[in-house]
């Protein structure tokens, strides 16, 4: 009988070559047999279990991420100078514009840079969820049947969380009954969505005091430690993947963020989507100008092809935001929908190909603003000391 999986996904399956392992870290094959030289971290060669096999290394997923760990806690790799987490959302009132793909390529890459995350899936439709290996509908009585452990079921979602903080009677919830770890402890932690998640919508419409910033309060409360299992503070960066609607969640994931990304699909209907994020964003600051920080916004081009005559059209329309668009654009794909089909992003199974490449080059320009921002944050609030 084949062994149980935690995911949906066949993660044990997916193992990795020195180079492609190394390309993951983003450091040379070299410093990588170096690292596993220093570290005692042991990677099983092919030839254990087949000696026909040749003795190369064999890396798996978890045992990536330990080095990408590894390499932080010996300092080789930097983190944030701040005390508290980085907030990026993940944002544009608009559907289909690889909301959810950048989410999930940032987070694993951010997690190989050194740098620990967490996701949390804030969208109904769950699709982060999904990608990161889990159905959202899954019973107790099913998983057996596919395969699965109980830890592939969702047991909550951010809304569990966050309900004490709204609802003052509310009882608390342990988060670490909620948060997944579908590559491991040592790689991204995920807070998932379900189909109850909009509990949460009608539960923050319903609250007392500025129903925007209910996030905030949230993690005000998380850094007192007052939120059981979850201190937002042992995280580097915090990523919401948004909902592509204007709504009280999408509102207050953009009212605690210190820095936007909009992935703007190159169609004019996105440009339309970007115009009213950057209103929702004037109202909010106006509305809260001494609760609210002034976010970075990263725009983010999509679906990016050459081929295309609207290509450069859109590129005239998005001239006015080009003090705010990154310098890398993501190009369209058939690699992407593959990898939602096999609940493994697309960067943990192919490295190498080329919108990988491009959203490495796009994070290695986020890590610098991440950098950035949080050097600023921590000298603003040594100074409001």
């Amino acid at each position: 009988m084949d062994q149980l999986r935690p995911t949906f996904a066949y993660v044990s399956g997916v193992e990795h070559r020195l180079k492609s392992a190394a390309a993951l870290l983003g450091i040379s094959e070299n410093t990588l047999r170096t690292t596993l030289t220093e570290s005692g971290i042991e990677v099983r060669r092919a030839n254990q279990e087949n000696p026909n096999a040749p003795a190369v290394r064999l890396f798996d997923l978890q045992t990536i991420f330990a080095i990408a760990e590894y390499r932080r806690a010996k300092k080789l790799t930097k983190g944030p100078e701040g005390k508290k987490p980085i907030v990026i959302a993940v944002e544009i009132i608009k559907g289909g514009t690889a909301k959810t793909t950048t989410t999930c390529e940032v987070a694993i890459q951010l997690q190989l840079q050194g740098l620990k995350v967490l996701v949390i899936d804030i969208d109904i439709q769950a699709n982060l969820t999904q990608l990161m290996g889990y159905e959202a509908d899954l019973s107790e009585d099913e998983a057996e049947s596919f395969g699965l452990t109980k830890e592939a079921i969702v047991n909550g979602t951010f809304a569990t969380i966050c309900a004490p903080v709204i609802e003052r009677n509310a009882r608390s919830v342990d988060a670490s009954t909620v948060i997944k770890y579908p590559f491991g402890l040592s790689g991204p932690a995920l807070i998932p969505s379900d189909t109850y998640f909009g509990d949460l919508e009608n539960s923050i419409a319903k609250s007392s005091g500025p129903r925007e910033l209910v996030f905030q309060r949230f993690f005000s409360e998380s850094v007192a430690g007052r939120v059981p299992g979850l201190n937002v503070s042992d995280f580097d960066v915090v990523l919401f993947d948004c909902p592509p609607n204007v709504s009280f969640v999408a509102t207050n994931a953009i009212a605690c963020a210190d820095i936007i990304v909009a992935p703007v699909k190159m169609e004019s209907f996105s440009v339309k989507g970007l115009s009213k994020l950057v209103s929702e964003m004037n109202l909010l600051a106006s509305t809260y100008p001494s609760n609210v920080a002034n976010p970075e916004l990263v725009i983010l081009p999509t679906y990016f092809s050459t081929n295309l005559p609207r290509v450069g059209r859109m590129q005239e329309k998005l001239a006015q935001y080009r003090d705010f668009t990154s310098p890398s654009s993501i190009s369209q794909s058939e690699e992407f929908p593959k990898a939602i089909e096999n609940y493994l992003p697309l960067t943990l199974t192919k490295p190498t190909c080329q919108p990988v490449k491009e959203y490495r080059m796009f994070v290695d320009f986020l890590i610098k603003k991440i950098f950035a921002v949080s050097k600023a944050k921590d000298l603003g609030n040594t100074k409001a000391a």
